[in-house]
């Protein structure tokens, strides 16, 4: 990778990554993604499994790591979806996943009830009851992700459970909420909707470089993410790229991509480095936010 093209990644994190083993294929296996962050000089990468906990994994990429590299920033990070694997909202399952070091709990994605809705099936897994009232389950979840300082990311969940999940979690404690990919379709979070969840909550919004339409063909979302952070500020805002589908870029040249198109639009340095590193390095543990 030539000096340009790192200094852009150098000390990026990126909290939305896929990489095998996996049900479907992946750019990169977990070492291949390691072997490529420490290329890349990041500093940090939360490895994300639809269908299993990544806690474990990460801590053999940093054994790899290493014991590959030798001395260097990179580190490796795992969480847990709670999909039917996970046995839905399962607070043993957050228990165990937290204790051996997990930094986030994401609610189900492709198991969410508005995920099999939007795809035009019956079922999956619900936040609320039939009067819209949070379901008992997660309030044990929400007190074990405080108890942990960790992150709650709202999954594929449908904007309607997003509110009451934000606002059921802020209620419990919960520091650290990330509304995953609001421009993904399944999600579909308008910005007016967003700007309301910024001014009651103080959400933070992983704002996604590529999503796979209806269709399966894979688009930027650059462009509308652009919008949204411009309509809504950078301070609440990180970027990551969701990569992982071989259709894709590989991650550091996505990242790469995604930054410079930011950059190419306007968005200072400073701003980069916010929502890439200071944070991501917040939501992780790393670093207190400066002072304001």
């Amino acid at each position: 990778m030539d000096t340009e093209r790192k200094n852009i990644l150098e000390g990026v994190m990126d909290l939305h990554v896929h990489t095998a083993p996996d049900v479907i294929r992946r750019t990169y296996n977990d070492l291949e993604l390691t072997d490529a962050a420490v290329r890349a000089g990041a500093r940090a990468i939360v490895i994300k499994g639809h269908h299993c906990g990544t806690v474990a994994r990460a801590a053999l990429c940093n054994a790899y790591n290493r014991a590959v590299h030798g001395d260097n920033s990179f580190y490796m990070y795992g969480g847990l979806v709670l999909n039917r694997e996970a046995g839905g909202l399962n607070e043993q399952a957050v228990q165990t996943a937290l204790r051996m070091g997990a930094k986030i709990i994401w609610l189900p994605t492709v198991d969410a009830e508005n995920e099999y809705r939007k795809r035009g099936k019956t079922g999956g897994i619900r936040m609320t009851d039939s009067r819209g009232n949070l379901l008992p389950e997660l309030l044990g979840i929400f007190s074990l992700i405080k108890s942990y300082d960790a992150v709650l990311a709202t999954g594929h969940i449908s904007p309607e459970e997003i509110h009451c999940v934000v606002d059921g979690a802020r209620n419990a404690g919960v520091r650290k909420i990330v509304i995953t990919h609001p421009e993904y379709w399944v999600v579909d979070l308008s910005v007016s909707r967003q700007k309301a969840l910024l001014e009651d909550y103080g959400v933070i919004f992983e704002r996604c470089y590529r999503q796979p339409l209806q269709n399966g063909q894979w688009v930027s979302n650059a462009a509308r993410n652009l919008d949204a952070i411009r309509q809504l500020g950078t301070a609440h805002t990180i970027l990551s790229t969701d990569c992982g589908d071989p259709a894709n870029p590989p991650w550091e040249e996505a990242m790469r991509q995604y930054l410079q198109f930011m950059l190419d639009h306007g968005m200072r340095s400073s701003e980069i480095q916010a929502m890439t590193r200071t944070l991501p390095a917040w939501l992780l543990g790393l670093e207190d936010l400066p002072k304001q």
